[in-house]
């Protein structure tokens, strides 16, 4: 993995200004003209509750052009009330929108930057929630998630909807957007028409594969002839939906040869459903694990197809264009994190550049919770009108204690205000907590974080004492004018019985890879630390998957068994949780994929107990172990190894003596109260604003 990122950092260094004429090429989707290949994808930013454009939605997008950007999807949008998914998606369905939507174009033309209304009607994905309707869809089937069970369209409310397509198609022309895109992806209404997993009908609009894309093919039709022929229509097709009975690729292409026939200029091709159990945006996913959909496609239709999910690192937009497995590339998410990705790739500055580590934490998250997006690393991100780093009135000479992610993002922004700075670590390295969260399988990405951050402090001067544990008497010495403390978190071992066993380790430890790890392995707390330490170890001796694509290619081992095989080794692993479910601290869109690796690694977690006792002998044989409390009847499981995850408390040593010592001190993240590196880094960020 090491060696994996390094060439990749290698190849961009070396190889980029040879290779990225193609992404930085020309290119047509219909007549409009796009000055690059890359294309920001449509997302709901929770900026907005009456489907109207504000100054905040204009200040993000304006920094997305101003950041190099070929093309931008605004959305989605809702062509009717009905078809309104959540509370933040932007309406086209009345032209009281079309002032808004103007000056949101004209920011983005401004910078040369083409621009496009993504189309989403939600059908049965759409809830009465927000609408007060009731949905509609081709047929009587309940969402998954949604559980209420839609209206099926009949044929004149067929023709109204498409209706209301064209109607919110020409608001959108009117508004300045230079085409428009129809999502017929992700489970939305056009692909409940599709997929025979939601079209159930038997009239001319259901039933074979013909049948099914008729809607699609008269609204295509409805649109070219009210908007005219050459205005562009992009496409947004599955590839494979990820539910039973759903489209595959091979329908997929019939589609896509079908609807270029009838006009559409471009596909934008995006795997999955939101109902699907297979993950789509988390960072488990191995990078471009997805392409592959658009590289069929492109080999069936003559117009630009578009490459989406998981391309976080634009070499890689480079290698899928160079070998003519799309023509487009889709980023959505680097481009919250980093609005100037493009523009700094192509000038080479790859050390400025903020890498999206799909953790989902400030953007996918914060929208199921009903929050705005933001970005676990890029605290402008939705405040780009409200936020600006200044150049103090007065360069004072600060001191950071700890180089966590607060310590580091606060160093960082006191910098580039021109004060003097001095951060002080007592490890070796610099990362905090992140330098164990990218240690699990599939955590990788987390370096990220600290690589930029680091980077950045080092460029920018920043005086670095790793190694180095600041106390009263190195501040006094330093004498700065301000100080401040993002000294973190210390883990909490619980006072039981045993605790002090030759056996217990704390979970740091392990990640460290400091512990010999036992046959039989039981870790006492299931929050994000315990769960993630449960699959470091589970995949300790684990068949790597270069050996078991060899065997599988040789048919020594089956498909199954090539899963089985890299999943885990021959540990026996027990989660102790004392709440009712395992993984409680990830986010909505993380935790069922973590609960499902834990299963596939073959984890077992006992929930709702409560350890009592770590003991070396258990009715009277010697053997190691936990006594737990479950239900009120005692329990004793074997344990060779026992890792402590039950959490951290904050880091307080230093905040009582330095308070009486120096006027203008501050505390940040975790040393106030443990949260995410999110948190820690917004408060780093608007801390240094203030000195």
């Amino acid at each position: 993995m090491v060696f994996n990122y390094f060439s990749n950092v290698i190849y961009r260094k070396y190889s980029a200004r040879v290779t990225m004429a193609k992404l930085f090429q020309e290119i047509k989707i219909g007549p409009m003209k796009i000055k690059n290949r890359l294309f920001m994808s449509a997302m709901d930013l929770g900026f907005t509750s009456d489907g109207g454009i504000n100054d905040r939605i204009i200040h993000f997008y304006r920094e997305r052009a101003k950041g190099g950007v070929g093309l931008i999807v605004v959305g989605g949008c809702y062509p009717e009330m009905n078809g309104k998914v959540w509370k933040s998606i932007i309406g086209l369905d009345k032209d009281e929108f079309i002032p808004g939507l103007k000056k949101l174009t004209d920011a983005v033309h401004e910078y040369g930057s083409c621009v496009a209304a993504q189309l989403l009607h939600g059908g049965r994905s759409a809830s009465s929630f927000f609408t007060k309707m009731k949905p509609v869809a081709p047929s009587q089937l309940a969402h998954r998630n949604i559980k209420q069970e839609p209206h099926a369209l009949t044929i004149p409310e067929i023709k109204k909807v498409i209706d209301a397509y064209v109607s919110a198609t020409i608001r959108a022309k009117k508004s300045g957007f230079d085409a428009v895109e129809l999502h017929g992806g992700m489970g939305y209404l056009i692909n409940q028409f599709f997929s025979p997993a939601t079209n159930k009908r038997d009239d001319e609009y259901g039933g074979s594969l013909e049948n099914r894309t008729r809607f699609a093919k008269e609204l295509l039709i409805a649109i070219k002839e009210e908007a005219g022929k050459d205005y562009p229509v992009i496409f947004r097709l599955s590839g494979d939906d990820f539910v039973e009975d759903g489209l595959r690729i091979d329908d997929c292409i019939e589609i896509a040869r079908i609807l270029e026939q009838t006009g559409a200029d471009a596909f934008n091709v995006s795997p999955g459903w939101h109902e699907s159990r297979i993950p789509i945006m988390s960072m488990v996913i191995p990078r471009m694990s997805y392409v592959f959909f658009s590289e069929k496609i492109k080999t069936h239709v003559n117009v630009p197809v578009i490459a989406s999910v998981r391309i976080n690192d634009l070499s890689l937009a480079e290698e899928i264009l160079d070998n003519d497995r799309a023509d487009i590339v889709s980023i959505g998410r680097p481009l919250i994190v980093d609005p100037e990705l493009p523009n700094k790739y192509e000038q080479g500055r790859y050390d400025d550049i903020r890498m999206c580590i799909a953790c989902n934490q400030g953007c996918f998250d914060s929208l199921l919770n009903f929050k705005s997006v933001s970005c676990i690393y890029n605290a402008m991100a939705g405040h780009e009108g409200e936020y600006s780093i200044t150049k103090a009135e007065k360069a004072k000479k600060v001191v950071v204690v700890g180089g966590g992610p607060a310590g580091m993002e606060a160093a960082r922004v006191l910098a580039i205000r021109g004060h003097k700075v001095s951060l002080y670590e007592k490890r070796n390295t610099l990362g905090g907590q992140l330098q164990y969260a990218y240690i699990p399988p599939g955590r990788n990405e987390v370096q990220n974080i600290i690589r930029y951050l680091e980077k950045q402090i080092k460029k920018l001067n920043v005086k670095i004492h790793t190694g180095t544990a600041a106390d009263i008497a190195s501040l006094e010495k330093e004498n700065p004018d301000a100080l401040i403390l993002a000294t973190g978190g210390l883990p909490i071992m619980p006072d039981l019985p045993g605790m002090d066993s030759k056996n217990v380790y704390l979970a740091s430890s392990v990640l460290d890879g400091n512990v010999p790890l036992g046959k039989d392995v039981v870790i006492i707390g299931g929050g994000t630390v315990g769960t993630e330490v449960a699959l470091h170890a589970a995949k300790q001796g684990a068949m790597s998957p270069e050996v078991a694509c060899f065997l599988l290619k040789h048919k020594v081992i089956n498909a199954d068994e090539a899963v089985e095989y890299t999943s885990h080794g021959n540990r026996n692993i027990t989660i102790l949780e004392m709440k009712r479910k395992v993984g409680g601290g990830f986010g909505v869109s993380t935790r069922w994929i973590m609960l499902n690796e834990l299963k596939d690694a073959g984890i077992h977690a006992e929930t709702e107990v409560k350890v009592k006792k770590v003991v070396n002998s258990h009715n009277g044989y010697a053997s190691n172990g936990v006594v737990y409390d479950k239900y009120g009847q005692e329990h004793f499981i074997k344990a060779d190894t026992i890792i402590v995850a039950v959490g951290y408390r904050p880091n307080t040593e230093l905040q009582n003596v330095v308070a009486e010592k120096f006027s203008e001190c501050y505390c940040i993240g975790d040393c106030v109260k443990v949260r995410t590196a999110l948190e820690a880094v917004h408060e780093g960020f608007q801390v240094a604003l203030k000195i």
